[in-house]
């Protein structure tokens, strides 16, 4: 794994105030969204928050939630894992076992395979898979994107949208 992926969150492009809203959100089931353009750094910045809020606290997250079934998803929550990252999310299924997640009072964190740069953007392409969650307030976007102007930048841009 790169040594980029060990960054603190602050050097990748996070604020203060959005990793407080982190930290108070992921302490509680939740659908963590990362959204944006192919090559923007989403599963970089998943897997950043992933070992920041998880496995650096030894709170048990699972990393296959793309192959697990239903049957899976809810063995590992009687297992008292705290969340599943979903990788490349590309179907309703996949959006469907991840918003399973949250009624087995897990996290998920799921990766689009492509979306919006733009966390308000993000959030309505998620609802479009899984509408019930616009009633809900367990939902954060974070959409991630780079600055096409200046690619050797370290920084990303990242937007936080907490519903």
């Amino acid at each position: 794994m790169s040594q980029q992926v060990f960054r603190s969150l602050t050097d990748f492009g996070f604020s203060i105030p959005q990793l407080q809203i982190l930290r108070e959100r992921l302490s509680v089931p939740q659908f963590v969204y990362f959204s944006g353009p192919a090559g923007g750094g989403k599963t970089r910045a998943a897997l950043m928050v992933a070992w920041t809020y998880f496995q650096a606290l030894n709170r048990p997250i699972r990393f296959d939630g793309q192959d697990m079934s239903t049957d899976q998803i809810r063995q590992a929550a009687k297992e008292h894992n705290a969340g599943i990252l979903f990788n490349d999310m590309a179907s309703v299924h996949d959006y469907m076992k991840a918003g399973y997640c949250l009624d087995c009072r897990m996290i998920a964190l799921g990766i689009a395979f492509d979306g919006p740069a733009v966390a308000a953007q993000a959030h309505a392409y998620l609802l479009a898979y899984l509408p019930g969650l616009a009633t809900r307030n367990d939902v954060t976007v974070i959409a991630v994107g780079r600055d096409d102007e200046e690619p050797d930048n370290p920084f990303h841009s990242v937007d936080l949208f907490a519903a």
